[in-house]
């Protein structure tokens, strides 16, 4: 809903600067909309991706496309940026908002938005969903000062996942008593959605697909970059082969990385075929959202072996369709979403021959299926709607100076 600034006399205006609109984001920000009611919510994407059919609140449209930057060395965190700057988001959203919502720290965007909203007296809210604190402190320090210098021009801080309230606490330095928690629905409600629709049998799914009836099937979901651990998979899968006699297929849906250095597809195609990975490793690319949700529904393991991510939806996305779920310690839903154990298992990050012992490990039917109801049962708690939205219009009472309850 593309409108003008229109205002009654005296509404409330919430402007929240946001990636995108896509429909995980818009389908919150309709939720968040109507829990601060009288309140007037707008967004501010930063880039133009934006699903239409579920935007039902004013947004400032985007011409932005966007490119990525990707960052790594030895012995740091490895960084993604959105390196373009959507300056004409950042000054309308500090000049028509009374109350300034980073939905996420939006890189330069996100700093220009929260100076130009602080000249102007306007308080100004993070939403947080942070790495684990060891992995947080081995980011670069330009990162981490330049991250703190955001936030400690925030009013209010909203914590969306477990492990955000230490990162911020002992790493940052924030004060408590400026948290709120809203529980980071994470898209649930897409994709629970999209299940609903899937009336196909496991058994019709994987022959559309071409997946082996019996076979063990591992789906890596995700952008096909370095720091989401795709090579470790490659590895841990020729690990794999080395040592069973079972069946398994290694399937990997997610777009082709446009990032300088970053290698593309067909250079993971060639060094799966170059390990003796041919049968075994399937390259798919990019799939839309009702054929991943297919893909999902008929697979038997998530593995995203991450070097760095803070709550990775496709963990929830998998866990809904009752996968067992492994990742590593470097995720910020390690010892939450994702217990060792419970719902998955947990390795180090850029191991291939632990990550090669834990697929190892789930070639047992059994425990596919006491660790993958473990995981269902965690979303299912965790990415609650209503407590989210609730939070959210907590924070943004707390920070216009209104009565917003204790965190």
């Amino acid at each position: 809903m593309e409108t003008s600034r229109v205002n009654e006399p005296g509404t409330l205006r919430v402007g929240f600067l946001t990636y995108d609109l896509q429909e995980a984001t818009a389908d919150c920000l309709s939720r968040v909309a109507r829990a601060i009611r009288p309140a007037e919510l707008r967004a501010y994407p930063v880039l133009r991706r934006v699903a239409a059919d579920r935007v039902d609140f004013a947004y400032r449209p985007s011409r932005l496309e966007g490119a990525s930057l990707l960052v790594s060395a030895p012995d740091s965190t490895p960084e993604g940026f959105t390196s373009t700057i959507n300056w004409g988001a950042a000054r309308a959203c500090a000049r028509e908002s009374d109350v300034v919502v980073l939905f996420g720290l939006q890189g330069g965007t996100a700093l220009v938005t929260a100076a130009l909203a602080r000249l102007r007296g306007r308080p100004v809210v993070s939403v947080n969903q942070t790495l684990p604190p060891d992995a947080e402190r081995r980011r670069r320090w330009w990162v981490r000062l330049l991250k703190g210098w955001l936030l400690r021009r925030c009013a209010v801080h909203v914590v969306q996942t477990p492990v955000s309230r230490d990162t911020l606490r002992e790493v940052y330095g924030l004060d408590p008593a400026t948290f709120v928690d809203a529980p980071f629905e994470s898209g649930a409600a897409v994709f629970q959605s999209l299940y609903a629709g899937v009336t196909e049998s496991r058994e019709a799914i994987r022959a559309f697909f071409g997946w082996p009836p019996d076979a063990c099937v591992f789906l890596f979901v995700g952008n096909m970059v370095r720091f989401k651990g795709v090579e470790t998979v490659l590895d841990a899968a020729a690990g794999l082969k080395s040592k069973t006699n079972a069946a398994f297929r290694v399937v990997f849906l997610g777009p082709e990385s446009n990032a300088p250095g970053e290698p593309r597809l067909d250079d993971y195609r060639s060094r799966a075929a170059a390990a003796g990975l041919s049968g075994v490793v399937e390259i798919a690319g990019n799939r839309p959202l009702a054929e991943l949700a297919r893909a999902y529904r008929a697979a038997d393991a998530l593995v995203l072996p991450t070097r760095k991510d803070c709550w990775p939806k496709v963990l929830v996305e998998g866990a809904l369709a009752g996968l067992p779920l492994v990742t590593t310690t470097a995720c910020g839903a390690a010892g939450s979403l994702v217990r060792d154990g419970e719902t998955g298992v947990l390795v180090p990050p850029g191991d291939p021959a632990a990550l090669a012992a834990a697929m190892d490990r789930l070639l047992d039917p059994a425990l596919r299926a006491r660790l993958g109801a473990g995981a269902r049962e965690a979303a299912g708690t965790f990415c609650d709607s209503r407590l989210e939205a609730d939070g959210f219009a907590r924070a943004v009472a707390r920070a216009a100076g209104r009565s917003g309850g204790a965190a």
